[in-house]
């Protein structure tokens, strides 16, 4: 069995406590609608979707907005991955 090093744990749990806050940062931003929303962006044009051009609008800013989390997520871990010492991982972490 491998056993991890405090600061490998503290690593690992950082790691996961960032994919849970941007996860949730998702969904927000997706809203409780994100599955509708998702099928009315995919139906053929000329089909009966009366708000299919303000879906698909909304969609492009949903996009960009998704875009800046998930590379602002993909930047934090790849700080804490990078970090040298647990107090490191906590001074990345302490906003979250």
């Amino acid at each position: 069995m491998l056993k991890l090093s405090r600061s490998e744990l503290h690593r690992e749990k950082a790691l996961d406590l960032i994919d849970r806050h941007y996860a949730a940062r998702i969904d927000a931003v997706l809203g409780p609608m994100a599955a509708l929303h998702m099928l009315k962006r995919i139906v053929p044009a000329g089909e009966l979707v009366a708000d299919r051009e303000a879906i698909l609008e909304r969609a492009k800013e949903q996009d960009a907005e998704l875009a800046a989390i998930d590379r602002e997520r993909r930047d934090l871990k790849a700080a804490v991955r990078a970090a040298a010492s647990s107090n490191d991982i906590k001074a990345l972490i302490a906003h979250l």
